[in-house]
Order: structure tokens, then sequence, then C-alpha cells
């Protein structure tokens, strides 16, 4: 993703930032450059390959948005949101806790009447999504102040900005209300509290990804500290210990990754090493007490609890721990359970050096994204799957035989192409 404002002096808008900040402005997206810019003009009946708009709103938008960008997981952040009345394409950021997902998608506007005419896609690293985003709010800064606008609300937030990147433990801090959708320069206590109670239960992704579920469910004070309760204290220690969950960490460790992989290919390879490991037959199906058993533990037990969280992993001094919240007795709460099991299962084995992990109800967050391709994986193999459907067995016969709900066998026969790709 790379921005080209070219300013144009003279302008009329009313606003001083806006006659400042006016500009061509052009976005390209992908290695090849695509200016998802371009556009026509359905009055004029002309091509453009740029937009002429003040581009301070959408810095300010960058700006005032920053940490919830890059602390926000399962949140999509549309450039149209900071256009502030002017036309932009359809860009949209999601980040993940790794890479920054940037897409953009043909879209037209009535008001003026423009026809985006291009579609595109790319995946960026962390380093290289901030500068891209970081490139064009400088560039506004900057044009402010050589006007001699140094006080203009963009600048103001970008130095906020600016000085928490400069130290770790503030921007560990912003990033993590990022996770609860606030900003951190205007934060309750309430919600500074509950951070730092999150914070002596988990640390790093594992603590934004904790954070950004909890979001997800907009709980108030007291279920949040129920919450926090249930992380920190109010488990049973019996029941949940699997002695050789830690050995066969080790033992996978390193080998099932690979630098290049999405979050799902770390987790379907590493999920087949387990099976092989564990010496579980391709087609047999797997059990919460049996795949316990066979790491050294009695049978786990289940913890009642509140809503936010399904799982939790814990490393003790004693070796790891899996905590699976109660769902109830209904059917797919059992399979929830066992689902749940196999997410945090997966994530002991990936994440080996994290102490203490939630699984929760994120989807394209890192570690959950690996999670659920481990679990998937684990409970009901893809080339299995394939095999006793190649043989007339239908989608419910399928779960069946593995002890899952339709909707997985479904999920593993839409994804089976690229997921047999993934080499050993």
């Amino acid at each position: 993703m790379r921005f080209s404002a070219e300013w144009v002096e003279g302008g009329k808008n009313a606003s001083a930032e806006e006659r400042s900040t006016l500009c061509e402005l052009s976005v390209a997206l992908g290695d090849e450059g695509t200016n998802v810019s371009t556009f026509y003009d359905l009055k004029d009946e002309r091509h453009f390959e740029s937009i002429l708009l003040p581009a301070v709103h959408l810095a300010e938008g960058i700006a005032s948005d920053w940490w919830h960008v890059f602390g926000g997981r399962d949140v999509e952040h549309r450039f149209l949101r900071w256009r502030t009345g002017f036309a932009l394409p359809d860009v949209r950021l999601e980040f993940n806790g790794v890479r920054l997902a940037v897409s953009c998608r043909r879209s037209s506007m009535q008001n003026p009447p423009l026809l985006f005419l291009h579609s595109k896609s790319e995946q960026l690293e962390r380093g290289d999504a901030e500068l891209a985003l970081s490139s064009l709010v400088d560039q506004v800064v900057d044009k402010l102040e050589a006007d001699g606008i140094a006080a203009s609300q963009t600048a103001h937030a970008w130095r906020q900005v600016s000085e928490s990147r400069g130290d770790p433990a503030e921007a560990a801090f912003c990033e993590a209300a990022g996770a609860l959708g606030i900003s951190p320069y205007d934060i309750t206590e309430a919600d500074a509290a509950f951070i730092e109670d999150a914070a002596n239960c988990f640390e790093g992704e594992a603590l934004v990804e904790f954070l950004a579920g909890v979001r997800q469910f907009a709980g108030t004070v007291a279920p949040r500290s129920d919450l926090i309760d249930w992380v920190s204290s109010r488990r049973p220690r019996v029941g949940s210990r699997l002695p050789d969950l830690e050995a066969l960490a080790h033992q996978l460790a390193g080998r099932q990754k690979d630098p290049l992989d999405r979050p799902w290919a770390q987790g379907v390879r590493m999920a087949r090493a387990c099976r092989a490991a564990l010496d579980i037959d391709p087609t047999a199906a797997t059990t919460i007490k049996g795949v316990a058993e066979q790491l050294g533990g009695m049978r786990l037990a289940h913890a009642a609890g509140p809503a936010g969280i399904y799982a939790l992993v814990a490393r003790h001094d004693d070796g790891v721990h899996i905590h699976l919240r109660h769902r109830g007795g209904a059917a797919w709460a059992r399979d929830a359970e066992k689902f749940a099991f196999a997410r945090a299962l997966g994530d002991a084995l990936c994440f080996s050096d994290v102490q203490r992990a939630p699984v929760n109800s994120l989807h394209r967050a890192e570690r959950q994204a690996v999670g659920r391709a481990f679990a998937a994986e684990f409970t009901a193999p893809v080339a299995a799957v394939l095999e006793m459907h190649r043989d007339g067995k239908d989608v419910d016969d399928i779960a069946g035989a593995f002890g899952v709900n339709s909707q997985l066998v479904d999920h593993q026969m839409e994804n089976a192409v690229r997921t047999l790709a993934i080499a050993a």
C-alpha cells in the first residue's frame, strides 16, 4: 500500500486545514502497484487516475484510530468512514496480530457520481503496514506545519500516537485499549483497571486477543470482573493438567512452522503432526477423554464460567493445563466443548512459549485462526473426510463417524484443495 499526494494550491475550501492539504491523492496496492484510486466520472464521462480531496480527514482518521487498527481483531476499518464527505475508494483494513489485510473493491458513489474501477488486495507485515499508513499522516502533518497550522487536531492526535509508539510499555497499553475499541487517551478508570487486571493474566498477543474477545460481548464491569476471576483463579486445578503435553510441544516445536505460512496452514500442519505423534488412526474419531489420557491426564474437568472465553491454556510449574468452560449438556454444547479442547491443544502446541492464552470467539485473529485450523484438521482430517465422501457417505454420516457437527465437515470439504496442498 503506497500513497501519493500531490498538493494543489489555491483551493477554495472554507477550512484552513482543508485548503492546506488539498491534493491529488492516489493509493496503490500490491507488488504491481494497482492504482485503486482510478475512477470514471459518470457526469463528465472521463477517467481519472487520482482523487482531488483534502487529505487531512483521511490522515486524522488513521491517527485517531491507530490503536484500534492495530489492537482490534475481527474488526474492519474502511477509508469511507474517514472521508468526511469527499470521494474515496473503498479501501478496507483488518489486522490479525501479524499481518494487515488491505483490500479494495470496485465501488460507486452517487454524490459525486463516480465509479472506482479496480479491486485489489494484499497482506502487509506489521512493520510495512505501519510504515505505509504513517507515511501519509507524516506528509499531511508536515504540510500543515509548513503552512503554519501546527495546532490542528490531526497533528495533535499524531503526536500522541508517536509518543506512545516510542515507549514499549505505553504502546502495549494503548494497543490493549484498542483491542477493547476505546481510545487510550480518553479512557475511564474502570476500563484502565480492567486492562491492568487482564495484563496480570496475559501478555503480548494473548492479552490483545483476550481483550478483543471481551469487546465482542460488550459486557458491563461486573461480568468482566467475573471473567478475570475465572481466568486468574476460579477454576479447578484437578482434572486440567496434561502431564505429557509439554514434552509433545517440545517434540514438535519448529518442525511444523513455515515463515510463509498463513495461520491456518500452521494449524493444519501441526494437527497432522500431533495425530501422527499420538498414533491416532486417520479415520478414527477423537474424544476429550481419550486424548487427555494419551497425554497422561485424567478426564478433564469442566468449569462453569462467564461468557467471553471457551477455554484457557495455562502453563504452571507442574506442566500444561487446559481449562474448559462448561457449555451445558446439549449435543451442540458437547460438540463445542470438544472443538474448544482441540483449539486449546493446538494453541499449546503451536505457541509453546506462552504462559497463558485464551480460546474465544474471534475468527481472524492469528492465534485463534491457528487454533481453529488445528481443531478442524485434528478432529476431522480432510483426507479421511474426502475418502469417506468418495465411498458414498454423506456429510451427516461423516460427521457422526468423527463425532463432530456437519458444519465442520462442510468446512473441511469446501477448503479441501488448499488444505491438501499443505506439505507435510
